[in-house]
């Protein structure tokens, strides 16, 4: 992880600023999640925030095969005859973003026999595991620290997750409510606008907007208040993609991916009318930059989970306003 020089602050504003370390979009990478717990302790933060997309997509099975178990890793067989390879790959897969789960030959087609909504359930069940250790890593992590650790589910997240969230000792749920920490309020929707892949989360735009405003205006003071909403604001430059047909396969102009701007018209709106200090987006992985919207510092610090580092934001709260750097680990 990159070492960052920076003036100490706290979380109640002793020294008059909120420390405040922002990433999304770690899609179930376990490495990711360590680091974001260790960017309170780097970058001296107060006060860390999980803007959504958290968990995986994919269970990996690694199934009994003659005394070893066998996997099978990016279309490559892996087998593990001891203890140690078995704990090695199982780091492996859950490293990449994927859960590991053992079973038997049985158990592989019992699964593959269910129908897609109960694939699904026995999908969450599985994924639950790791996150709930994820979430004792937390309290483990950050048991005698004052640092205040906010998780929100994105579009992608099963609604799973939200329970355990809620039950979690050292991480705070944020989704859909207002939240305060050293004199400032924070809005916070995991929903998304509508996406080519019908994720878990989705909303049209008329009620997306209509969630973040009944939100917003349980605020109080926008001088002193930061949007974390998943989705970016429409063609802010901080949504560009590339668009898709309904075969979800890139759409060209010429030799080059056409992009689009992929973010929400609701999102931008809000902003537009609220004007917070900053706010704070993920959802699209590509699209990593700053910019404004009227005097609203609007963030998104992009994602390359699959590669091991993790994309954030590092935000110090002071009256009047906001200075931002990004920094990666």
């Amino acid at each position: 992880m990159r070492f960052l020089r920076v003036r100490r602050g706290n979380e109640a504003g002793g020294s008059d600023a909120v420390r405040l370390y922002y990433a999304s979009d770690i899609h179930g990478t376990e490495t990711l999640w360590r680091k974001f717990l260790a960017a309170a302790r780097v970058y001296e933060a107060g006060v860390l925030v999980m803007g959504g997309d958290v968990t995986g997509k994919v269970v990996v099975p690694v199934v009994e095969d003659g005394g070893a178990y066998v996997a099978e890793l990016f279309g490559q067989p892996e087998r593990a005859g001891t203890d140690e390879e078995l704990d090695a790959l199982e780091h492996r897969i859950r490293a990449n973003g994927m859960y590991p789960h053992r079973m038997n030959a049985a158990e592989v087609e019992r699964v593959a026999a269910l129908s897609e909504d109960a694939r699904e359930a026995w999908f969450a069940e599985v994924m639950l595991v790791t996150f709930e250790r994820w979430l004792a890593l937390a309290a483990e992590r950050l048991a005698d620290s004052p640092v205040r650790c906010f998780v929100m589910p994105g579009n992608d997240d099963p609604h799973a997750v939200d329970g355990a969230i809620e039950r979690a000792a050292r991480v705070e749920g944020c989704d859909g409510r207002v939240v305060e920490f050293g004199g400032y309020t924070m809005v916070s929707l995991g929903y998304s606008n509508r996406t080519p892949f019908a994720s878990p989360r989705e909303l049209d735009e008329d009620e997306l907007y209509r969630r973040i405003c009944a939100i917003a205006d349980a605020a109080g003071d926008m001088d002193r208040c930061i949007f974390n909403l998943h989705v970016p604001p429409l063609d802010s430059t901080l949504d560009t993609c590339a668009a898709l047909d309904e075969h979800l396969e890139v759409i060209m102009a010429g030799s080059e991916p056409k992009l689009i701007g992929a973010g929400s018209s609701a999102v931008r709106e809000a902003i537009e009318r609220y004007q917070p200090l900053a706010s704070l987006h993920g959802h699209i992985h590509e699209s990593a930059g700053a910019t404004r919207i009227g005097r609203t510092l609007c963030i998104n610090p992009g994602s390359d989970y699959h590669t091991g580092r993790i994309a954030g934001c590092l935000l110090q709260l002071r009256p009047g306003g906001v200075r931002h750097q990004f920094v990666t680990g």
